[in-house]
């Protein structure tokens, strides 16, 4: 099984028609298609995933994952998840939490 989704990976997935690829997400991630159809299946998840292109898939750090392309060639990126920012006003100043 491959570790995919770390912070190095600049370059694009792709995957060809038929073509099969297990990995593991060490961080939030999150997927996208830009181009071709992939299937997606993540353990302990009961339901797979169709994604086309523009379509996007939230991963949680440490899921299982296998990747198929359908048709022809796919291509996927993968980005970090940002985690939701609290905004609030403390003696007229905004302040940021993560």
């Amino acid at each position: 099984m491959r570790n995919l989704f770390t912070k190095e990976m600049q370059q694009p997935l792709a995957l060809n028609a038929g073509q099969v690829l297990s990995m593991q997400a060490e961080s939030a991630e999150i997927l996208q298609v830009s181009s071709g159809r992939v299937w997606v299946t993540i353990s302990g998840q009961s339901d797979d995933y169709w994604l086309n292109a523009g379509d996007y898939l939230n991963v949680a750090a440490g899921s299982l994952m296998v990747l198929e392309a359908d048709k022809g060639r796919s291509v996927m990126h993968l980005r970090p998840q940002i985690p939701a920012v609290s905004r609030f006003v403390q003696s007229g100043r905004l302040a940021l939490l993560s």
